[in-house]
């Protein structure tokens, strides 16, 4: 009897050694957390990097026919801006993409940005035997057009392209352009219905120039809100 209580003794102090973990197994957990993290930061990373511009593209720009503008108003340009519902050249292969509209009606402007990935550059070199440079303000020729509204579909210029600068931020090229002369004619006869942004590279020859969707007034889309303008935004 004595005998099997000691045996039940030694049992209970077996149970109550910790069991060692095994190393391998630690690791590969380890090595899966490390890559998990690792795939979720690539992906929020990329995420924060496609969505970003620097100040210089998305906030207004002063040229002198703004400056005059915004002085003659003390400041109450009354800006505007509206989403962009597709603002990409083509929804299958984006070669570029749009954003940061502002429309200033007083002074008939319309100011937006258009990104791309560098890399682009090398395929528009491969497939039209050019040399393209990054960063060359006139690498991109920028012409804005409406719709005539025709059976034919014609695409009418509309404005003066009236500045244009250039910025950069790791594999992306930003430009921002600004046209005069854009009357919209908003709650009036003949108003304009939509605008596109067209856009061509120097050497490269295509039938129809990239083209992208800016702003809307339509009875699908018509959407506008106030662009606020910060503390910097003044001449």
């Amino acid at each position: 009897m004595e005998d099997i209580e000691r045996y039940s003794d030694y049992n209970e102090y077996e149970d109550d050694i910790p069991k060692s973990k095994n190393p391998i197994l630690l690791i590969l957990k380890i090595l899966i957390a490390v890559v998990c993290i690792g795939v979720i930061g690539i992906f929020a990373f990329r995420l924060v990097v496609f969505n970003y511009y620097p100040d210089s593209m998305k906030n207004l720009t002063f040229n002198e026919a703004l400056t005059a503008y915004y002085n003659s108003t003390d400041g109450e340009i009354n800006a505007l801006t509206q989403d962009l519902r597709a603002p990409y050249d083509d929804p299958k292969v984006g070669t570029f993409f749009g954003d940061n509209l502002i429309i200033i009606e007083g002074a008939n402007q319309i100011q937006c940005s258009v990104r791309f990935n560098r890399a682009i550059l090398e395929d528009l070199e491969e497939e039209y035997g050019v040399e393209l440079e990054a960063g060359d303000v006139n690498l991109l020729s920028f012409r804005l057009t409406r719709n005539h509204e025709t059976e034919d579909g014609v695409f009418v210029p509309i404005g003066t392209l009236s500045h244009v600068e250039t910025d950069s931020f790791i594999m992306y090229e930003y430009y921002k352009v600004v046209f005069d002369d854009v009357d919209l004619l908003r709650g009036k006869e003949g108003e304009v219905k939509w605008l596109a942004l067209e856009i061509t590279v120097a050497g490269v020859e295509r039938e129809e120039p990239y083209r992208i969707a800016i702003y809307e007034n339509n009875d699908e889309y018509s959407s506008v809100e106030e662009y606020k303008l910060s503390e910097e935004e003044h001449p």
